[in-house]
């Protein structure tokens, strides 16, 4: 079966022709891209194969030398992450897990909403009614992402003593308080114990049924991203090498010899 049959919906996020060179180094080479509302999509390849690069110039980060990115149907090329994080349709995680360590799980949270909840610094620090409302909506949606990811037992602990893989999902959460509709995810199961990867999969598949995100998932844990993902989008040399259902991708021989090691 063709995976693009199992995807339904319309182009969320179109990328055509993205290109980004790093002196002589072509990391990305003319790439184009589609991913549906309400998809789950992996972005795998070889180290070098140019996932990160092509994540730092879809979400900003870096300025792409070439190509165009719409993100519902709106053209974002060249706009710098943080205007793109500020309409809060698209967001990104990073490898790197930060969380604040002295605040509880529903703190860290709030304090994440609330760049998207409030229109201005002053509104944040009123003390009037207004804030009060927007205050307890951002509570409230706390509460409940922490429940849907699994951190209800630990609500009440500083994020500091919380383990890894909960910090990790700590700040997944954090990720879903501004409703985004795409969420791109930088190796979410790196360092993560057995036991909370499972969690950390069931929070992603959780999180794209019942809120209806759509995310593209850079990830090592090949087992875990064939388990996960509805389509599979290999690099290999900054270039689209395949990409099709998780069946499918196991058995292309141009991704066993480019990244499998066969």
């Amino acid at each position: 079966m063709n995976s693009l049959s199992l995807v339904r919906g319309k182009p969320l996020l179109t990328v055509r022709g993205l290109r980004k060179s790093y002196g002589a180094v072509q990391a990305v080479r003319g790439i184009d891209l589609d991913v549906r509302e309400r998809e789950l999509c992996c972005l795998m390849g070889p180290n070098g194969s140019g996932k990160s690069t092509f994540f730092d110039c879809v979400t900003g980060l870096q300025r792409a030398d070439a190509g165009t990115v719409h993100l519902d149907g709106v053209d974002i090329t060249g706009w710098p992450m943080h205007r793109i994080a500020h309409e809060g349709k698209m967001l990104r995680s990073f490898q790197k897990t930060v969380v604040f360590t002295t605040m509880t799980p529903e703190e860290n949270l709030i304090a994440a909403g609330q760049m998207f909840d409030f229109p201005n610094l002053l509104s944040t620090f009123s003390p009037g009614p207004g804030s009060r409302r927007r205050v307890a909506r951002l509570r409230e949606r706390a509460n409940h992402l922490i429940e849907m990811v699994g951190l209800s037992h630990v609500r009440d602990q500083n994020a500091g003593k919380l383990s890894f893989g909960q910090q990790k999902l700590l700040q997944f959460a954090s990720s879903l308080m501004p409703e985004p509709r795409l969420i791109l995810l930088d190796e979410p199961l790196a360092g993560v114990n057995p036991v909370l990867i499972e969690r950390i999969l069931d929070s992603i598949r959780n999180v794209n049924r019942e809120l209806g995100i759509t995310f593209i998932v850079v990830e090592h844990n090949i087992d875990a991203m064939m388990s996960l993902c509805q389509r599979v989008v290999v690099l290999d040399q900054g270039a689209l090498l395949d990409q099709g259902d998780p069946e499918t991708i196991m058995r292309s021989q141009k991704v066993v010899e480019a990244y499998l090691g066969g």
